[in-house]
């Protein structure tokens, strides 16, 4: 009797053992998977800062792509298991801090690019948009002007998917809103002339020009990341050549008198033919037919540079 008692009480220790080992085989599972990255998320301004989040939309990495975006994700240890949301307002208080909003390009503040990878999955249909939300009321409440484009899946452009594989080329109307938001412009304001993606050392890269309301806008944006790399506005009525006179405080000490088809200071050319009104190239343009340089991934992209 004294043995079967003996029996019993071992089997029941077993059978105690094997259920917490189950439990704690459902609780390292439940880790993992908490810790699986589902997608990932490129918030940029200067630092430049990847977030790898999982299926419940918690961040589960940080990565700095380039030396500011290091210096913030080092100063910010304890990201692990947060929601996007927080850890997206987290970062964007840390780059102002450390003046990440402070270098632009044309007199506007730096605008925020939170782009979704290609090929990425997202936790829910509003996730993006959350985040989103969350970057832009941290810029509200910094007392910046800057604004936040969301670049999702449904922004790249699908005539480069291959083999499988999604497209890594934002679209072109995507590329347009992000310029339009870096010149704080209304989409119905703007009259683009130039619409052409190409190679700019090896670099993928849609150039666009356009004009609203009497002014002239130039955009380089980066095709795979939506940064802005060149921007350039000229003002009606205000000329960049400031230095480029021959009268008042600002002249440059060159007189172009002898540059003249009249008067004693005629150069002796005419240019009555050079004139562009017959041979004009205001019609011919891409934009409808275009396959945005033909380029397989970086290959040649069919415009000249």
């Amino acid at each position: 009797m004294k043995s079967g008692k003996h029996v019993l009480a071992s089997v029941t220790a077993l059978a105690v053992l094997v259920s917490a080992l189950l439990v704690g085989c459902a609780a390292l599972a439940q880790d993992n998977a908490a810790s699986q990255a589902v997608g990932s998320l490129v918030l940029s301004a200067l630092p430049e800062i990847c977030i790898a989040y999982n299926g419940d939309g918690r961040v589960v990495a940080l990565t700095g792509q380039n030396e500011d975006g290091i210096a913030i994700v080092e100063a910010y240890p304890d990201y692990i298991g947060k929601d996007c949301r927080e850890v997206t307002n987290d970062i964007i208080v840390e780059m102002y801090k450390a003046g990440g909003f402070a270098d632009d390009l044309d007199g506007n503040k730096r605008d925020i690019v939170l782009r979704v990878e290609s090929g990425s999955s997202l936790p829910g249909d509003d996730f993006l948009q959350g985040v989103r939300d969350a970057a832009q009321n941290a810029v509200n409440n910094l007392g910046l002007s800057s604004g936040v484009v969301a670049i999702g899946s449904d922004d790249y452009d699908a005539a480069y998917a291959r083999d499988g594989e999604p497209s890594p080329y934002i679209t072109l109307e995507k590329a347009r809103e992000i310029a339009l938001a870096w010149a704080n412009v209304r989409a119905e304001d703007a009259v683009f002339e130039e619409r052409e993606f190409d190679h700019d050392d090896g670099v993928p890269v849609f150039e666009l020009e356009f004009i609203a309301n009497g002014n002239k806008y130039e955009y380089d944006i980066h095709a795979i990341t939506g940064k802005v790399l060149q921007a350039e506005q000229e003002v009606s009525g205000l000329s960049d050549d400031y230095g480029d006179t021959d009268y008042g405080p600002y002249s440059d000490g060159v007189t172009d008198y002898g540059d003249t088809d009249y008067g004693p200071y005629s150069d002796g050319v005419t240019d009555y033919g050079n004139t562009n009104y017959g041979n004009s190239d205001y019609g011919s343009s891409n934009y409808g037919g275009s396959d945005y340089g033909g380029s397989d991934y970086g290959g040649d992209s069919g415009y000249d540079d």
